[in-house]
């Protein structure tokens, strides 16, 4: 897997939105889940290229509609609007568009700034770069993960506490782990 870096929350007095995965530029990058393009563009400096997804909660098996920006990406992605894409499927590869002059130095960084939104209705309004949907909000994409890797429990105690987060991920040989999951890691990982 691909070192990830980054926090949602307050970061130097504003939200940092999402979590940074360091990549060589080119990187093919997975949908997470089954889902439709909604809005694609070129957003200004510390946004650059960028790709909305929406995943139904049929599409993911979760309880929840789930929207996912892919940022910084080397080129606009190939994908029309409405164009409905599968988990694990390349929809764009990873840039620095974005990162280069400011605090990025003037050669930029090339990575995946991946932000997540969650829920509870599928609707939503694009205004500009900027996702809008009701009742929604911004989450870590890891708790996507974290909820889809969990099992129904039978019992009514409560669960052990947990200390590891298995991500569900692709391998570059198109293989899926575990098997019968619906949301995947953005970057394929070798296979062991």
């Amino acid at each position: 897997m691909t070192a990830a870096h980054g926090r949602v929350g307050l970061l130097g007095g504003a939200y940092h939105g999402g979590i940074d995965i360091t990549l060589a530029e080119g990187t093919p990058l997975l949908a997470l889940a089954a889902g439709t393009v909604v809005s694609k563009g070129e957003g200004g400096q510390m946004e650059g290229i960028y790709l909305w997804l929406r995943h139904a909660p049929k599409e993911t098996g979760l309880t929840y509609w789930v929207f996912s920006k892919y940022q910084h990406l080397q080129s606009l992605p190939e994908l029309p609007i409405g164009a409905k894409v599968v988990a694990g499927q390349v929809v764009a590869r990873s840039g620095k568009t974005g990162t280069t002059g400011g605090h990025y130095g003037v050669h930029g960084y090339p990575h995946l700034h991946l932000t997540t939104l969650k829920s509870p209705k599928g609707e939503y309004q694009v205004v500009g770069s900027r996702m809008s949907a009701p009742g929604s909000r911004l989450i870590d994409p890891l708790v996507i993960y974290h909820e889809a890797g969990r099992k129904p429990q039978a019992s009514v105690d409560p669960p052990p506490r947990e200390t590891a987060v298995t991500i569900p991920h692709a391998t570059t040989d198109g293989q899926v782990w575990p098997q019968g999951t619906r949301v995947v890691w953005p970057v394929a990982c070798q296979p062991r």
